[in-house]
């Protein structure tokens, strides 16, 4: 068992080794640089004219509470839509709250 102890650390270190070399990313990047057929470069522009809709998130405060000797602020997040001009479409509240805490 002595013996083999070396080998196979000697196996470990040299498969590490392999992995993180340059001749192992070439071959990986071979693998994943698939060539995009013409009919999907289309479904690709479309896909970036969908991402200008994505929301923006702001925080706003909902609530001001005394805890404790603390003051304490919650901000509930929401998604805000916008058009190309920058006026608000839709407001959607979320679940998240964020809530900072002042010493008086």
């Amino acid at each position: 068992m002595k013996k083999i102890a070396p080998v196979i650390i000697v196996a470990v270190v040299a498969m590490i080794g392999y992995l993180d070399s340059p001749q192992f990313f070439e071959k990986e990047q071979a693998i994943v640089s698939i060539p995009v057929p013409a009919d999907d470069a289309e479904t690709a522009t479309t896909e970036t004219e969908e991402s200008a809709a994505l929301p923006e998130f702001e925080n706003r405060l909902v609530d001001l509470k005394e805890e404790d000797g603390y003051a304490v602020e919650v901000y509930q997040e929401y998604e805000v839509y916008k058009d190309e001009q920058g006026n608000v479409i839709e407001r959607i509240p979320t679940e998240n709250y964020h809530y900072l805490r002042y010493k008086e």
